[in-house]
Order: C-alpha cells, then structure tokens, then sequence
C-alpha cells in the first residue's frame, strides 16, 4: 500500500521524458488546491506560488480573512489539500480533515516528519474507508524568498501519490529549484543537526550578547564581516515568531540527543579554557579537522559572503 522513500541526497533532476512542462500546469491547473493555514508564514507562499501558475487555490485560516467557514469545508471544496499550520496543530488538524479526504490528495509541509508520518498512518487504519493519496514534503525555505532559485525542497513520504509527486518536482525544478528525496526518519536526524543545532546555538549565542549587555552599535562598530553575519542571523532569528522554533526544538525526538552532545562539548571546552591549556584547546580544534576537511570547499563559499556582506555594508 505504501511506498516508503528511500534515503537519496541527489538532486532529482532527470524527469524531461515525462511530460513537457506546459502539460503538467494543464494537469494541476484541473487540481483545486486547499491549504490549511494559508493566510501566512509557508502556507501564504504556497497559495501565492500556485496562484502564479494559474491554479486555483484557496485557503482556510482563523480569522475572518478564511475564505472557508472551516478547514472540513476546505477539504471538500479542494483536489489537494495542503497543511501549512504550526507543528503543535498538525496532528489535530489532519485529524479534523481526513474524513473528507477519500480519493483526494493530502500534502504536509511540516518541518519535522516522524509524528505527522505516524498520525497519518494511524488515520489510514481508524478511518478505513477513505483512501487518500498523501506526500509528507518539507520545503527547506521561509515565506519570505524572492525566488525559488536554489531553494531545496525535501520529499520524505508518498503513499499512493507518486503522480503529483512528479509533477511537482517538474514545476519546481523548471523555476531552478532543488528537489531530494530523504526517507522521513533519516530527514528527521538531519534536521536535528541542520535546523535543532544552528536554532540552538543561534539563540544560546544571542542570549549570551544580550545578557552582556553592551551597546549593540559598539559591537556591530568593531564586527568584521565574518563576525557580522553571525550578528545577522542572531538577529534575523530571534526576531520571527519563536513558536516554531520552539515546536522544531520539542517536536523533533532526535534534537534531544543532538543538543544534549552540544552540552557536553560545550563543558569540555569551558574547562579547557578555565584551565588555560593551551595544547588541550589546539587538540580540540584539530581533532574535527578532518570530518571538516570533507567540506573545505566552503571556505570560498565563506570568502565569498563576506566580500558581499563587506559591500553591503558599504552601501548602507
């Protein structure tokens, strides 16, 4: 019944011999697409996107902008029904709508899979006599990007909907974007490391400058460019609505394990430093050389930001 994605970090990129890409816009343009939660953040994105494209999608929300009187009355109005809410509503929101789901598509663009993947599965097996086609997909990207260029969006599980699956990777690779397939558990170990460790760290190091209390034009004055970016993303993060990140921290099981490894190297380094020894400190910086070695590459990539960050700053 179901078709569990295997892990593969290759860009998906050989589907020309399918359709052409005008021909797969006529077939979604006969698709009505209903997003739940789609009046912002993610959500908003994907109605404006298939907007663009000519499709006719709408959207349920709280508030009296929904153009539905309730998500249940979106999922029988569309084809495919797309969950853009917040992780905690996830559950309970594909829960309210599945009932109304039977021959019908589901999408979730959750940013962690496992408990989404599992509440599905378990949906399948209460509510036997609806037979959804489902994708659990995660576009690697915020509301805000101007284009679609070189942003990754991640396919983690089909059960039965390998149709649309294609044609979505068609639209989004022919506006330049990146599609991959990684099995939902494996997606989830990522992203603890991609998203729970960088949110983690982000926000311990912000709270450290902000408990140490300095003018913050003096220290973005004396800031190179490479110590500059880390003061815009501290910035760029701690000023979105933290809700997420808090649902991304507690929601996904395996970023537990990640920040509680990132504790324990954080002490063994405080002692180091306490202790003052000098070849302990060298040690533990060489040690990781080689797993970093794998990626030297971005030490130009590095170069290159902060060549553009050095002339924006110029600019401003």
């Amino acid at each position: 019944m179901q078709k569990v994605l295997l892990f593969n970090i290759q860009i998906c990129g050989n589907f020309t011999n399918i359709k052409k890409l005008s021909e797969i816009i006529v077939e979604l343009d006969r698709q009505k697409i209903g997003v739940v939660g789609g009046n912002k953040g993610l959500g908003s994105w994907v109605v404006s996107y298939f907007r663009s494209k000519g499709i006719d999608a709408r959207f349920s929300c709280r508030g009296e902008n929904s153009e539905f009187k309730s998500n249940l009355e979106l999922a029988h109005w569309a084809d495919i029904v797309v969950l853009a809410v917040p992780i905690s509503a996830m559950s309970n929101v594909m829960e309210e709508v599945f009932p109304a789901l039977d021959d019908k598509y589901l999408i979730d663009v959750c940013s962690v899979k496992k408990f989404v993947v599992e509440k599905y599965e378990q949906l399948r097996s209460v509510y036997t006599e609806v037979l959804p086609k489902y994708i659990s997909m995660h576009p690697m990207f915020s509301h805000r990007i101007k284009s679609f260029d070189g942003n990754v969006v991640l396919f983690n599980y089909n059960d039965g909907a390998e149709d649309l699956e294609t044609q979505l990777k068609e639209v989004f690779l022919a506006d330049k974007g990146v599609v991959k397939d990684v099995e939902y558990i494996k997606h989830d170990k990522l992203m603890g490391l991609v998203q729970g460790l960088n949110h983690f760290n982000v926000f311990v190091s912000a709270k450290t400058m902000a408990r140490f209390n300095e003018d913050f034009e003096d220290i973005k004055s004396v800031a190179s460019p490479p110590y500059r970016i880390f003061i815009v993303f501290y910035t760029r993060y701690v000023m979105q609505n933290p809700m997420l990140y808090a649902d991304i921290q507690m929601r996904n099981e395996y970023v537990y394990e990640v920040v509680r490894i990132f504790r324990d190297e954080m002490n063994k380094l405080f002692d180091i430093i306490q202790t003052r020894d000098r070849d302990q400190f060298m040690n533990y910086i060489t040690d990781m050389q080689e797993f970093f070695s794998q990626n030297s590459g971005d030490i130009e990539v590095s170069s290159h930001l902060m060549q553009k960050l050095s002339q924006k700053l110029e600019d401003i």
